[in-house]
């Protein structure tokens, strides 16, 4: 009796393996705390659904598979979410892993077969498509029971000098600071993070200020110096006039108005974000 040989069928394959990586990524994203915008998480899903391909090439040894299927799931989380810091991105993939692997432990039928680390499921689209949705349902389920630990970076858009900046913003409820001549709302920006795409300017003179070799505030750019205290001590840290605008769900445009947006000279945080606000300026957001 010949062997039974399994049909697959290519639209299928791909357009399963899109809306299957949408789902872990977005239970990925629950899960470090992190959003994305729809249209790299579209990307993400695209690179998901590439990835699968493996399953029809020649079956290659299993450390050539294990290594493709870690290279596949990096470079999938980095389309749709970028670099937003080492711990930030390796807690990225790990989850999204998690979350296939959870799939196909919980799915795993007489009849699978797998290559090149895919795995290939007796299944119907729409069963597959329900376990990963599942998968989803179950993470935030666990996440409104236990609470989220800690705030929740989220994608906006800084303006400053003319300058629109797409930036991710992090919420701590702790961080709180005002310009004390205006009484305006500050925002904390981690310069290195945005020195590349500030107008020359303002990024020569915050260069040097953090060079000590620009002490006093230049008037024509609107720099004013802004006292701030941290766990690390009471510094003056420079800021401009700024707006922040919520690009991501839910909070769709709303839009904070009449800001100052102070920088300071900080190394990459683990949750990755660039711009820090208060949970004002978060409300604002909310009901703007």
């Amino acid at each position: 009796m010949p062997p039974i040989k399994t049909v697959i069928y290519l639209d299928v394959l791909l357009l399963t393996n899109f809306a299957l990586t949408l789902l872990f990524l977005l239970a990925a994203g629950l899960l470090a705390g992190v959003e994305c915008r729809a249209g790299r998480l579209l990307l993400g899903g695209a690179a998901g659904a590439a990835s699968s391909l493996a399953l029809l090439a020649p079956e290659a040894p299993d450390a050539a598979a294990l290594l493709y299927k870690v290279s596949t799931a990096a470079l999938t989380v980095a389309a749709a979410y970028g670099w937003p810091g080492g711990r930030c991105f390796a807690r990225l993939v790990g989850w999204f892993c998690a979350g296939n692997l959870l799939l196909a432990g919980a799915l795993l039928l007489p009849g699978a077969q797998t290559n090149n680390g895919c795995i290939y499921l007796p299944l119907s689209p729409g069963a597959l498509l329900a376990g990963a949705g599942g998968v989803v349902l179950a993470v935030q389920g666990v996440l409104r029971f236990l609470g989220r630990g800690g705030g929740q970076v989220f994608p906006a858009r800084l303006t400053v000098a003319d300058t629109a900046l797409d930036v991710r913003a992090f919420c701590d409820t702790g961080f709180s600071v005002q310009e004390p001549l205006s009484g305006r709302t500050v925002v904390l920006v981690r310069f290195g993070a945005v020195q590349s795409r500030l107008p020359p300017a303002l990024g020569t003179y915050l260069e040097q200020h953090f060079a000590g070799a620009a002490p006093l505030p230049v008037p024509a750019l609107g720099v004013r110096l802004v006292p701030c205290t941290t766990v690390a001590g009471h510094c003056i840290l420079p800021a401009v006039p700024a707006s922040l605008c919520c690009t991501g769900s839910p909070a769709g445009q709303a839009r904070a108005e009449h800001l100052y947006a102070a920088f300071a000279d900080l190394p990459p945080p683990p949750d990755g974000w660039e711009v820090l606000v208060g949970s004002e300026t978060v409300s604002s957001l909310a009901h703007g």
